[in-house]
């Protein structure tokens, strides 16, 4: 299993990084724009949370037409060989992520709402494929249904294509995803700081200290 962190806010970054659970970090523009990250911050940023412990850090491109996405993105792979490239899932961005994914770029796919959207980010041999699953399940939609028909379907194909699921909201949403295959999840810091809040395992904790400090001489 490889957990993220979806923020670009050291000072929320840091601690939990420090635990050794998450495996790297994912951003957006909007995750960026939020912690004040502009793009002459990107290689200071990367360098922090590669120094931190982040294995992965995704950076998504932008720009109107599939040259600027193209260029964007060759800029953002620059910057390390553990970034992956986010690309949209449009017609624009999936012509992007095929040129950068056959020249060597490790891409995902994102801003994924349908099933049949992870298959075309198969089909551009991208690395990853970001379904939203809250946001799914705001707009009406099965979000996990999508997201088990998306897992069905990699695993059917024998595509290398990994589902990163974003927009998780719970630790229940996390365990439910993992027992349909999913085994790359992002997480928002307040939401992942909730894995290390059982009550049980708290309470439990604490009669342990309590019984050790009873041993001491």
């Amino acid at each position: 299993m490889r957990l993220y962190l979806d923020s670009a806010d050291r000072a929320a970054l840091e601690p939990l990084l420090e635990t050794g659970v998450f495996y790297g970090i994912t951003t957006n523009p909007s995750v960026l724009r939020t912690a004040g990250v502009r793009p002459s911050g990107f290689v200071p940023f990367a360098d922090w949370a590669l120094g931190k412990g982040a294995r992965e850090l995704y950076f998504q491109a932008w720009g109107e037409n599939t040259r600027a996405l193209y260029e964007w993105g060759k800029t953002l792979a620059g910057i390390s060989t553990r970034v992956v490239v986010k690309l949209p899932a449009t017609r624009e961005g999936l012509e992007a992520a095929q040129r950068l994914a056959a020249e060597g770029i490790r891409i995902c796919i994102t801003a994924v709402y349908a099933p049949f959207q992870a298959l075309l980010a198969a089909a551009v041999n991208a690395a990853y494929v970001a379904p939203y699953l809250g946001r799914m399940n705001d707009a009406g939609r099965d979000g996990l249904g999508a997201i088990q028909q998306m897992a069905a379907a990699l695993k059917a194909t024998g595509s290398a294509t990994e589902i990163l699921a974003a927009s998780v909201r719970s630790s229940e949403d996390l365990t439910r995803l993992a027992t349909h295959g999913v085994r790359c999840v992002t997480l928002a810091p307040a939401v992942a700081a909730t894995l290390f809040q059982e009550p049980l395992t708290l309470k439990a904790t604490q009669v342990f200290e309590a019984a050790a400090k009873e041993l001491e001489p």
